[in-house]
């Protein structure tokens, strides 16, 4: 089920967890807050997820949702409602999932209306992505002068996202399909061009050129994920964000590919 350094943590103010590629959950720790990134497991699951990385769900401090879309909600309301966990969302975001959730304690609903939302010395900061969903978001995490990026479900860059991603400690990124397996595998062309289109997902070379733009000396490490099992493969996502990387003396940057299956804790 993947690893979870706990030697690293107290060093680490800023975590990530990958629950699952296809059905998202994601875990960011800065210092004593612990945020979930989307519940896309039904409640249960979630909370065996982070059991066995030795997180308790009872310890989340609150729900970041990035969209709609029911990979990234299943276990939203039940985990909300069973252990109080606030959530923040756009507020078309929660218009279009307010009747699949089911009932939450108003208290809980936090619309983010604002670019950022601060707790204690923490910042979360959110920013919109190209999808095709109402809303789709993005978000960074601050703490003690570290910065994680993440954006999945990006139908194309822009300079919306780059600014956001720019002096970043770590980044992850989709990098969902190899443009030659797309356009020879068994997706017919309309999922095709939906996929590859404006609102669909990045390719392995979209993904890698937005990465070479806004790197810096700050960049440690930069994790692939929501990696294709039709159209793309571990290997040809690394490859090519590894030969961009050569091209630019920055070879040494630590890459990591998110694959199926895995529970897995990152750290800075």
């Amino acid at each position: 089920m993947g690893f979870f350094d706990r030697s690293n943590e107290s060093a680490s103010p800023i975590g990530l967890l990958r629950a699952h590629i296809g059905t998202f959950m994601y875990c960011v720790k800065m210092g004593k807050k612990k945020f979930l990134i989307d519940a896309g497991f039904s409640g249960k699951k979630i909370a065996e997820k982070l059991n066995n990385i030795g997180r308790r769900i009872e310890d989340i401090d609150g729900v970041f949702v990035t969209h709609e879309h029911s990979d990234h909600i299943q276990g939203l309301g039940v985990i909300s409602r069973k252990y109080d966990i606030p959530i923040y969302l756009h507020e078309i975001t929660y218009g279009m999932i307010r009747e699949k959730i089911g009932k939450i304690d108003p208290k809980n609903i936090n619309f983010l209306r604002e670019d950022k939302v601060s707790f204690e010395k923490c910042t979360v900061n959110n920013f919109e992505v190209m999808h095709d969903a109402e809303k789709c978001l993005g978000f960074t995490f601050e703490y003690d002068n570290k910065k994680l990026a993440y954006a999945s479900d990006v139908g194309c860059t822009n300079n919306i996202i780059k600014e956001n991603f720019k002096n970043s400690d770590v980044i992850v990124v989709e990098s969902n399909y190899d443009y030659n397996m797309l356009m020879t595998g068994p997706y017919h062309w309309e999922l095709k061009n939906r996929v590859k289109g404006r609102n669909g997902h990045l390719s392995n070379a979209e993904a890698s050129k937005l990465i070479s733009q806004v790197m810096s000396d700050k960049l440690k490490k930069i994790y692939l994920m929501h990696i294709s099992k039709d159209n793309n493969t571990p290997e040809l996502a690394y490859n090519t964000l590894h030969e961009i990387l050569e091209r630019e003396n920055r070879s040494n940057l630590e890459i990591e590919i998110v694959t199926e299956n895995e529970t897995t804790m990152y750290h800075i």
